[in-house]
């Protein structure tokens, strides 16, 4: 650990103290920007600049101002992340992130700097720099939640970027005492005397704020702090997790790189492991109109409520709604396998169906409300999660739907079948000659237990989209009709556009005359529906590498040929509305531009691609 003199601005390796760890003051804030800040090593090569005060960057108006803060308050010793932290030397981060908890936790006081929040403006009248709001002697004193001042400066504490990065929420909870300051550096009351505007601001009940312990989950559920955590950022994904590690009084190996799914999932499975608090178990998907580019599109939920999906969760953001969930008796015993999670508890079948049942965790929403999770028995006897959106109150559970069923050993569900790879809605936009003409879309959806095919819509395309732009949800296939004139007659073609369920595409095109597939006519006739049915699952389910995919089309009698390819493109920033655009516009969309190119007068005697033939794929 090293601090900072606050007298000389200068870093001490705590070690070489005569009082191996003085007491010392601590900062939580935000960062400017990495470029910004004063680092470790800023401090040790730029002696002169410190010695000359020549620093150009903010950070060293922030370490300054931070470091006469708390000398003024009376510490000759402080601690800040920024440059107390070699960054540079794995080992050090390591070190002080499986650290930083206890670091917040042995603190004499922690100053929460809100940058955002200026007395001046929230009060209307000019203050002195060096006058502290918590200080004053009568109504004006910030700190009476009943003070005129307290209440002018509540909206600007609870909407501060505090409150939503990920460091931040251990840093609210580990110091015994915590006072907030201003941008100008003025005290403006303790944790205590903000105890509402935090509840606001972050859902965490004034209880847990002078009284968290890491191990104690019958006070505070696993599920509870994920919540917490649910809508916080932070700037490395992987510190999405790291940053929880103290709230949990657990040390990870840190593994930069290995995404955000991976961090969570390693953590998911460590708690498991070291606690016995099922309330873990208790996460939802937001329904798929509030779904943020982190959880499953809607076609996608559908497909796995009903083939089912690992027990645990894909992200801390599936825990938005467990901020009441409390961890009761801990009667439910569990374990992870190679097989996946066994667990010891009450279960239900459905009368109806016995594939169906509900395994009852130890949590709920109040002292005799039990939660349970909907699961469904494969074949080889393993469960799966399904109805993702949904955790059921067994107070609700009706004797003539479900019965339960003795225990015959533990149940085993499976442990987790999602990927780091984020799925998302694409754009496509056509490039064609004049010569042809774009008829009607149509595509079948395979996220559904019966894809059938459909019309492309007004939903697909619309404001913000030109008329040659299309929105293709993950696990769909469209066919595009064309034409284009080949000697005495009209060349009809498909061309198709295929996003598997991890959002890869695959492009093609086929003739619509062509033998033993023909398909003239209306698409959506009953004689023709059936046929495009076929052939949307044939060309979904193939590997797109496969040289069969049919990336070029011939008309024989005219002489015209037409082939197609796909290129990605950078995304645009577009004003849509309707199905899929938020997921368009979001930073995981892709976008690409399918190129249709035509010959014609060519050689008659060149021979046609063999017709595309495949045995359908009955099973996923």
């Amino acid at each position: 650990m090293r601090l900072l003199n606050t007298d000389q601005y200068k870093l001490v390796e705590a070690n070489d103290l005569r009082t191996s760890t003085p007491e010392y003051a601590i900062l939580s804030h935000t960062w400017i920007s990495p470029k910004d800040e004063i680092t470790y090593q800023d401090l040790k090569q730029r002696k002169g600049d410190i010695e000359n005060d020549i620093f150009k960057q903010k950070g060293w108006a922030k370490l300054r101002k931070y470091c006469d803060r708390a000398a003024r308050d009376g510490w000759e010793w402080a601690w800040m992340d920024t440059c107390c932290i070699d960054k540079t030397n794995p080992a050090d981060t390591q070190e002080a992130i499986n650290s930083m908890f206890r670091w917040y936790q042995s603190a004499g006081i922690c100053y929460a700097y809100l940058d955002d929040v200026d007395s001046n403006d929230a009060l209307g009248r000019p203050i002195p720099v060096d006058c502290d709001l918590d200080d004053i002697a009568g109504r004006d004193n910030v700190a009476d939640p009943a003070s005129s001042s307290h209440l002018d400066l509540a909206p600007d504490l609870i909407n501060s970027k505090w409150f939503t990065r990920g460091w931040t929420l251990q840093e609210l909870l580990a110091p015994p005492y915590l006072v907030f300051v201003d941008r100008a550096w003025r005290r403006i009351g303790t944790r205590e005397s903000w105890f509402d505007e935090i509840r606001a601001a972050s859902k965490i009940e004034a209880r847990h704020l002078t009284n968290f312990s890491p191990t104690d989950f019958t006070a505070c559920s696993i599920a509870m702090r994920f919540s917490w955590a649910s809508l916080r950022l932070t700037t490395v994904e992987e510190d999405e997790t790291y940053s929880l590690l103290g709230l949990f009084g657990i040390s990870l190996p840190l593994i930069y790189g290995e995404g955000r799914w991976r961090a969570f999932n390693r953590l998911q499975r460590e708690l498991i492991t070291v606690y016995n608090d099922d309330s873990i178990f208790a996460w939802k998907f937001k329904p798929p109109s509030s779904e943020n580019g982190h959880t499953a599109t809607g076609s996608q939920q559908q497909k796995a409520n009903e083939h089912g999906r690992g027990i645990l969760a894909p992200s801390i953001r599936e825990y938005w709604d467990a901020s009441s969930i409390e961890a009761f008796s801990f009667d439910n015993s569990f374990s992870m396998t190679n097989k996946g999670l066994e667990i010891n508890a009450q279960r239900w079948r459905r009368k109806d169906d016995t594939n169906r049942c509900l395994i009852r965790l130890n949590c709920g929403l109040g002292a005799f409300q039990r939660l349970a999770i909907p699961l469904l028995e494969h074949v080889d006897g393993t469960y799966g999660r399904i109805k993702l959106d949904e955790l059921y109150d067994m107070t609700m559970v009706r004797p003539h739907e479900w019965k339960e069923v003795p225990s015959k050993g533990p149940a085993v569900i499976r442990a987790s079948n999602y990927s780091s790879v984020v799925t998302s809605t694409s754009v496509f936009t056509l490039d064609y000659p004049d010569q042809i003409d774009v008829g009607s879309k149509y595509f079948v959806d395979f996220g559904v237990s019966h894809p059938r095919l459909k019309a492309l819509d007004g939903s697909f395309s619309g404001p913000g989209l030109t008329p040659n732009e299309l929105i293709v949800e993950p696990n769909r296939l469209v066919f595009i009709n064309i034409e284009l004139p080949s000697g005495d007659s009209r060349f009809q073609l498909d061309v198709i556009v295929n996003l598997d369920e991890r959002s890869f595409p695959s492009v093609g095109v086929l003739a619509r005359g062509q033998a033993t597939r023909g398909r003239l006519g209306d698409p959506l006739a009953e004689t023709t529906s059936d046929i495009y049915e076929a052939i949307a699952e044939d060309l979904h389910y193939q590997v797109a590498t496969d040289p069969a995919y049919p990336a070029i089309a011939v008309d024989e009698d005219g002489g015209a040929v037409v082939s197609v390819v796909l290129l990605p493109r950078p995304r645009k920033r577009r004003l849509m509305q309707g199905s899929g655009a938020s997921e368009a516009n979001s930073t995981t969309s892709r976008e690409y531009v399918l190129k249709i190119r035509v010959r014609q007068d060519v050689d008659h005697d060149r021979p046609a691609p063999e017709p595309f033939l495949k045995r359908r794929r009955t099973e996923y």
